[in-house]
Parts: structure tokens; sequence; C-alpha cells
């Protein structure tokens, strides 16, 4: 299992939101870890990412409305949490107010989460154009995994007799990116940054010839901005990195993960690199049984 030991969940009382607060719960159960649930006050405005120029009635957001509404927020996450037989996570909540996706981010950069599970409604046309969604803007700027939930998720709370089973079976081939986009070690950051831009991907195996030499992650990239132009890969990536077969257990493959602290290990069949396993990889799995 790996260890998500900080889940960070944003609740906004919606059917998505609560799907995705009780997927957060079996995870965080699983691994032993602790939910941070928050709520964002609305603004007056469309918020001041969209319009920086526009403020937030400040007197309308007293002290005496956060009370409400973190005593609110208590009573609705005890009671959703409380769905299940088994016993919930330790959990804090929080109430804010400010534009989400920025709120979001930066709590999960000042409480170093491990993992980001949220709803998402699916916003197409016109507000969509306007106001971009709150999703897509989360996983575009996360330090860490995203796992988003849709509101027709059906996800019960696992029971201590059905703790989540994804990550007890199958192989890693049957879950890992295969043929995934790869990088020289001579290559430069910049480069690295335009395929992992193209191919979505935040993990590029470095590979010399056919051999893996390397693992490069855009975590390894903010120390290099500015300089990305004249910094090759093996500057910043991992060197000798963790690594898997197609054939192993999801279980081994996340138990080396979380061993190593990583969130990608490349698969390799002799010296060839022929996939890449991620979180990500797995907490899909998780969801899609989830859904039943």
């Amino acid at each position: 299992m790996t260890g998500f030991q900080q889940i960070l969940v944003p609740v906004d009382y919606s059917e998505a939101s609560d799907n995705a607060l009780r997927i957060a719960a079996g995870l965080a159960r699983a691994s032993r870890g602790r939910l941070v649930v928050v709520h964002f006050l609305r603004l007056d405005v469309y918020g001041m990412a969209e319009f920086p120029g526009i403020l937030p009635n400040m007197a309308s957001t007293g002290i005496g409305e956060f009370d409400e509404e973190r005593a609110r927020l208590q009573q609705h996450v005890d009671a959703v949490l409380a769905e299940g037989d088994a016993q919930p996570p330790e959990y804090d909540v929080e109430v804010d107010w400010g534009s989400p996706y920025q709120q979001i981010v930066e709590r999960a950069i000042d409480r170093g989460v491990d993992l980001i599970v949220m709803g998402t409604h699916g916003r197409t046309g016109v507000k969509h154009a306007l106001l971009g969604s709150v999703a897509e803007k989360t996983v575009r700027l996360a330090p860490c995994p995203v796992l988003t939930v849709r509101p027709q998720a059906k996800a019960p709370l696992a029971t201590a007799a059905s703790e989540p089973k994804p990550l007890q079976h199958g192989e890693v081939g049957r879950l890992m990116t295969r043929s995934p986009v790869t990088i020289g070690p001579d290559d430069m950051l910049a480069e690295a940054c335009q395929r992992m831009r193209r191919a979505n991907a935040r993990h590029l195996p470095v590979v010399d010839g056919v051999k893996l030499v390397g693992i490069l992650s855009d975590r390894d990239l903010p120390g290099f901005y500015g300089q990305l132009e004249r910094t090759r890969v093996h500057v910043a990536m991992t060197a000798d990195p963790a690594t898997v077969s197609a054939d192993d257990s999801v279980d081994a493959a996340a138990r080396v993960m979380l061993d190593r602290r990583v969130h990608a290990v490349p698969i390799v069949e002799g010296e060839q690199v022929v996939g890449v396993l991620s979180t990500s990889d797995i907490l899909e799995d998780y969801a899609r049984v989830a859904r039943g």
C-alpha cells in the first residue's frame, strides 16, 4: 500500500466531493494516514485569480461566519464518514476563502500532502471558458498526484472486512503506462519539459541508448528554472532509480514506491524500459474498483 500520510480533500457539499471524501477515507485508513478536509467560502466576485483587481467584501465574511461554516463542515464530514462500518480515519477540517484551486495548491505545498482527492463537476461551454475547471487547474499545478472523482462514481466506504482491493492483486503490467516517453541524459531540461507537456507526463525515464540510467520528475525541475536551456538532464535526474518488473504485483510495486518515497517507478525487462507505473495509475485502478 502506498504511504499517503496526508490526503487533502476539498469539500463543497456536492455529491462529487462526498464521493471523493469516501474514497480518500478508504485510502487514508488503509495507509494509516490523515485527511485534511477543506471548504472555501464563496466570494462576492468570481475570484481574485480571474479578476485580480476585484477584492471580496471582507465585511461580509466575519469570524462568526468562519466558525459557523467550520461547525457545518465538521458535522457534514462526520455524517459522510459514518456511512460505512469501518472506523473513520483521523482528519482535520479547515475553512477559508479565496480562489479554490490556488488555495488547494498552496495548502498542498505548505502541508506537504501526498495526495489530493477531489470531486469534479464536468463543467463545459461558457462557464468553463470563463472560470475554468478547478479540478483541471489543480491537476496542472499541484505538487503531488491528484485523483478526481465524478458525481456518478458510487464509491462506498470500505468496511473493516473489505479494505480497498485494487492494491492487493493484479500485475504491474496491467496498470503501467506502456512505451513511455523517455529522455537522454545529455538532453537539455527544456526539451524534457516539452516532452512532459506533450505526453501529459510527470516522470520521464532517462535512457542511454536502451539502458535505463535514471528518472526525471517534474519535481526535479523548479530548482533549475531560468537555466532549463543550459542544464542537461543528468544534472537533475535521480540516478540508479528503483525499478520493478511487469510481472510484479501491484502491492510489491507500491511497497517499493513507499520505501523509496517516490511517486513513479520504471518498469524494465533486462535493461530496457517497457513502461512506467505511477501512484496515479494505482489510484485510478482503486477508483474503478470502488465504483463497482
